[in-house]
């Protein structure tokens, strides 16, 4: 049973189940009230027949308490009882006088019952019992009297038939009332149900939508209640899902890109390779042509160990972990321009230095390898002499390290590409000077494992400038 046929039929259960109960309740304590004032009445009769015969045998006390003539009390009250007329609004009134000790002295109603309500009552203590009869429903009432020194009880008889039939009436009258509201409380809780499940039924077909591949759907939120929250939070998770699919995508587009960039770059040097050791193994060639083969050999084969290195060491540092220590800054530094300055004399490249030194915490072997490779690159941007500028100070508690070259410098749409795996700005002139387009990669992904950032800023023919900011604590050695 889907959620709408719940609401629907827990909302009708509850609905018809309280007004049947408030109904019936009605009724009986109605029903319950009309006794109470039927008995009241029978009282009030009991109450007119006690004072109009007290009344009668206020005078006859001195001589009927002898103590010798029973009989006579008895006999005497009876005749009173038969003698005197009490009437009300609604005509005579019918009564029986009852002695505690002999029964019944008189009685004028024309239907007679059991006294066994007697028995459960005190002297003092007035009482009713419903009867029922072939005629209908009769109230017996019972209240105590004392005449003339003895005990009695008068007794009134009401028909309360028609609080029965009334009861009955009313109980019909509530089934077509249950009946009725049934039929229009069953519309306007469909009609009500299908307007608060709509939220969910747009959620359930945004979902569908969304689980057929179109991520952009979202659901339409209107209110501020639990369905609103509820449809605010799907949107957020769809707009995260959403974003991490495409970014699926885009790691998986970068890994076939990789995979058919490493294919190219292995293509090139592999069929230099296989031509020139099949022109060795088949043809009648000089020394000075097989030297030649052969070198052309040899440096495609360094190539292609250099990409293999190249390759195994981004895998390689992509999945470790590092441990930082703590460094000072200067003598990383030093230790760099120790490794760099020969190479960059040989190529008529002036190194210039400017190095604040703190103490900061990182992996220095790998971030060697990153500054190693951005100098290098640096180097590679000229084609004769040329300058390059390593600046390193604190700014806002972070350590920022500025290699700046003045170079050939990038067109802006290449700064978004450079640190793609094998991409290079100019593919002839790097593979003459040894690049195989996985160093920027390489750099990439170690400063993010240390959490740091890198940025790029060139200009065509100008220089570039690379930014490589070392958050986290820095302080003065």
């Amino acid at each position: 049973m889907n959620f709408f046929w719940k609401i629907f039929f827990t909302t009708m259960f509850v609905s018809i189940t309280c007004f049947s109960m408030g109904g019936y309740f009605l009724v009986n304590s109605n029903m319950n009230a009309l006794i109470k004032n039927e008995a009241n009445i029978a009282y009030e009769l009991g109450d007119m027949v006690y004072y109009s015969l007290n009344n009668e045998l206020r005078f006859m006390d001195q001589y009927y308490f002898t103590g010798e003539l029973d009989s006579e009390v008895f006999d005497f009250i009876s005749n009173i009882s038969e003698s005197i007329n009490i009437k009300n609004s609604n005509g005579k009134i019918l009564f029986t006088v009852i002695s505690d000790d002999i029964g019944i002295l008189f009685s004028s109603l024309d239907k007679q019952f059991d006294k066994n309500l007697l028995n459960s009552m005190s002297e003092d203590e007035k009482g009713y019992t419903l009867k029922k009869t072939k005629e209908g429903i009769y109230l017996q009432a019972l209240r105590p009297a004392v005449f003339l020194g003895y005990d009695y009880h008068i007794e009134t008889v009401r028909n309360v038939s028609y609080i029965f039939e009334t009861q009955r009436e009313q109980y019909q009258l509530l089934v077509k009332i249950i009946l009725g509201m049934l039929l229009l409380a069953g519309i306007i809780t469909f009609l009500l149900s299908k307007i608060l499940i709509k939220p969910i039924v747009s959620l359930s077909k945004v979902t569908k939508e969304i689980s057929a591949g179109k991520l952009e759907k979202r659901v339409i939120i209107s209110g501020e209640d639990e369905f609103a929250l509820l449809s605010s939070n799907f949107n957020k998770m769809a707009d995260d899902l959403e974003e991490k699919i495409h970014l699926l995508e885009d790691e998986a587009e970068k890994k076939e890109m990789f995979v058919g960039a490493f294919s190219h770059e292995l293509k090139t040097p592999l069929t230099s390779i296989i031509g020139y050791s099949d022109m060795l193994r088949r043809k009648e060639m000089d020394k000075d042509r097989i030297h030649l083969c052969a070198n052309y050999i040899y440096t495609e084969g360094k190539r292609l160990e250099m990409l293999s290195m190249r390759l195994l060491e981004f895998i390689v540092v992509k999945n470790q972990e590092i441990y930082p220590v703590d460094i000072s800054i200067k003598t990383f530094f030093d230790e760099i321009f120790a490794v760099v300055e020969n190479q960059l004399s040989q190529s008529d490249i002036y190194l210039q230095t400017e190095i604040e030194d703190v103490i900061l915490s990182f992996e220095p072997e790998l971030m060697k390898t990153v500054f190693l490779n951005i100098i290098d690159n640096a180097r590679k941007a000229f084609d004769h002499s040329g300058t390059i500028f390593v600046q390193g100070k604190v700014e806002e508690q972070q350590y920022k390290v500025k290699i700046i070259d003045n170079g050939k410098g990038m067109e802006e749409e290449e700064l978004l590409k450079i640190k793609d795996a094998f991409y290079m700005v100019d593919k002839s002139r790097a593979r003459k000077q040894g690049g195989a387009g996985l160093g920027l990669a390489l750099c990439d992904q170690i400063l993010k494992m240390h959490g740091f950032t890198i940025d790029f800023d060139s200009k065509l023919n100008e220089g570039t400038t690379v930014t490589i900011t070392m958050k986290g604590h820095a302080y003065e050695k």
